[in-house]
């Protein structure tokens, strides 16, 4: 049977608000009084009823994070910074994808959301800010009440990116992502602008962010009519095309350079090295986190820089 806080007030010789007070880390106990408190607590082996605290207080505690999967590195660099701003200043990581993530936002299990997740409705998201919960967006456009947005300039990256490859290779494809993803689309849009002012031809390949998928196209268009050069949306779909077309005898980047977009751990141990675009996920992770805790802490979102990011030339390209 678990101790209560009334017996840890008994062996301190204590009132249970005083216990409660000391064990709560109140300043109205004096430290030799709360000393006394937590050697009982120890003692008994006490430990605060968690759900009960946050009943009291209509907090929980935790964050959730609302992602589209859980396949692939660039989630994980993400939850990784989350995660080490959350434990620095107490807070849990609830992660959530699909179907459970509009339940736990409408049940109100979490003091605040971030959202990585398309699929969750605009509405769900402004009902729930509404209601005086903060939300950051990592995924669109949406403005509101308690809501904050912070994403990649991917449009902006991409064109630069694109610009670079025209002037080295002459003609330049385009292996998406899936079109229902943020990212993937301003990505397609800085190609497209960049093309067009080079005045070059467009070659778009339809992926989803999958190393399946790359090795999919690079099958498919591996006999037709290429680019010279390929910039692929992410890491791993290039890697998986690069794959697919050297299967098929292509020499990477002799007869067509792969270029990708992240750079995941993979790309330093893939043959030849992939070039790519380096986004530091982690650090933007942490600061996404410490923005959110400083609402719920103290009412105000912490300005979020754009995630750093840089041109990481590598044998592909």
């Amino acid at each position: 049977m678990a101790v209560t806080i009334k017996e840890v007030a008994k062996l301190a010789n204590v009132s249970i608000s005083t216990a409660s007070y000391a064990i709560n880390g109140k300043p109205n106990v004096s430290d030799k009084l709360r000393e006394r408190v937590l050697e009982a607590a120890k003692q008994l082996n006490y430990h605060p009823n968690a759900a009960a605290k946050h009943l009291k207080s209509k907090k929980t505690m935790s964050i959730g994070v609302f992602i589209y999967g859980f396949s692939g590195p660039v989630f994980s660099e993400i939850l990784e910074g989350m995660n080490q701003a959350a434990l620095e200043e107490g807070y849990n990581l609830i992660v959530s994808s699909g179907a459970l993530s509009d339940k736990i936002i409408n049940q109100r299990q979490i003091d605040g959301a971030i959202i990585f997740d398309s699929s969750i409705e605009d509405e769900v998201l402004i009902n729930f800010a509404k209601a005086n919960y903060p939300v950051i967006l990592l995924d669109r456009d949406l403005s509101g009440k308690n809501i904050y947005r912070s994403v990649i300039n991917n449009e902006e990256i991409v064109y630069q990116f694109i610009n670079e490859l025209a002037d080295k290779y002459g003609s330049v494809g385009i292996l998406t992502g899936p079109r229902d993803s943020y990212n993937a689309l301003r990505r397609i849009t800085g190609y497209e602008k960049a093309i067009k002012n080079k005045g070059l031809k467009s070659y778009i390949y339809e992926g989803d962010f999958t190393y399946k998928r790359g090795l999919e196209v690079g099958a498919k268009i591996a006999n037709t009519k290429l680019p010279r050069a390929i910039f692929c949306s992410n890491d791993e779909s290039a890697i998986g095309l690069m794959g697919s077309l050297m299967e098929k005898g292509y020499r990477i980047p002799e007869d067509i350079a792969i270029a990708g977009f992240d750079n995941i751990m993979w790309t330093k141990y893939v043959i030849p090295k992939l070039t790519t675009i380096e986004i530091d996920h982690t650090a933007w992770g942490h600061d996404v986190a410490k923005s959110l805790i400083n609402n719920l802490q103290e009412g105000t979102f912490l300005k979020i820089d754009e995630p750093k990011y840089q041109m990481v030339y590598r044998a592909s390209a």
